[in-house]
């Protein structure tokens, strides 16, 4: 072996065979050992979908606007790629405030060349508990109330709707949250003492993402489990009233 082929050739190709994948090589290096040590906006994924996991990230407002409900999910290249529909439970800390937020993952960037992966994600600060006929919880989820006029979550809605060919119906409340199984139109569940119904669920647009719309209505009284449970008194009485 030559000492072009057995040192020289060994020693540029470790970081990859082509040019072009050397610099992706480098970019990940800068990012993984520069970036994430130093951005402000570093966070830990302690939980995926109700797994355990240990995943230093980097979760920041879009520059042009913090105020918004969007942020950018910036992970190594290294850690297992998320999905849409995933949900995050993550750890931030940024000047001696601690936020521990549930997350969900709206949108993936598929081109990793720039050294790292990128998500949209937005939080999901609200929670809404589904229950029986007789008021027990059935299932417990977090979710983002959106209203009709909040365009940027919209957007992302309506472009997706525009290439599956979904068209929901006109509602002004609706949530967003992961697409769960037993999400079906006509549930009710209670939320912030107001009554709710699913009137729609746009469950194409992005996969596994839930966009529900919502009908108010009046809230519903939980059903006796026995005549036993049947309040009776002289005012409701039939027969007394009836006598």
């Amino acid at each position: 072996m030559s000492y072009f082929e057995d040192v020289y050739l060994k020693r540029i190709n470790r970081e990859g065979a082509t040019q072009q994948e050397r610099v992706k090589t480098r970019k990940e290096k800068e990012f993984d050992m520069l970036f994430l040590k130093k951005t402000e906006y570093q966070a830990n994924i302690y939980q995926i979908n109700e797994e355990e996991s240990d995943i230093i990230c980097s979760l920041q407002p879009n520059k042009w606007n913090e105020s918004q409900l969007i942020s950018n999910l910036l992970i190594s290249t290294m850690a297992a790629p998320l999905k849409t529909g995933d949900i995050l439970k993550v750890f931030q800390k940024i000047k001696e405030v601690e936020y521990d937020k549930i997350w969900l993952v709206i949108f993936c960037e598929e081109n990793i060349a720039k050294g790292y992966q990128s998500y949209k994600v937005i939080c999901l600060d609200s929670e809404i508990n589904i229950t029986n006929e007789y008021g027990d919880t059935m299932y417990r989820i977090p979710v983002k109330m959106v209203s009709a006029s909040g365009s940027l979550v919209k957007d992302y809605f309506s472009f997706a709707q525009a290439t599956n060919g979904y068209r929901e119906p006109y509602r002004e409340i609706r949530c967003i949250t992961r697409d769960f199984d037993f999400l079906k139109k006509d549930i009710y569940f209670e939320h912030k003492e107001k009554g709710f119904e699913i009137s729609g669920i746009d469950e194409i647009s992005i996969d596994n993402v839930a966009y529900i719309s919502l009908s108010e209505r009046l809230i519903s009284e939980p059903e006796p489990r026995s005549s036993a449970d049947i309040p009776v008194d002289d005012d409701t009485n039939f027969f007394l009233i009836n006598k």
